[in-house]
């Protein structure tokens, strides 16, 4: 199970934190450990590297829990995280 820290936002629905990763819903239901989204298309996350702040909806993937959400935003990190790949970082 994910420790994630789950606050709730002001303005409507919950930001959800793990790391480096933070994920903002509109609502959830928890059911077996996971955290179901109540609008699963409007879910949206972030992380920020060396000052770089690189977005994902869950749009297109649409999956259904903030867990199956977190983990391919956490692939998404650890590629674009890698010290060691050129090819993602801009050098001048």
């Amino acid at each position: 199970m994910y420790q994630f820290k789950i606050i709730e936002v002001e303005d409507g629905g919950y930001r959800f934190e793990l790391g480096a990763i933070k994920i903002y819903v509109d609502g959830f239901n928890r059911k077996d450990e996971l955290h179901f989204l109540k609008t699963p298309r409007k879910a949206i996350g972030y992380f920020n590297i060396d000052g770089n702040i690189y977005g994902i909806s869950n749009d297109p993937l649409n999956v259904v829990t903030v867990e199956a959400f977190y983990d391919s935003m956490n692939s998404q990190y650890s590629m674009f995280s890698k010290k060691d790949n050129n090819s993602l970082r801009h050098t001048a």
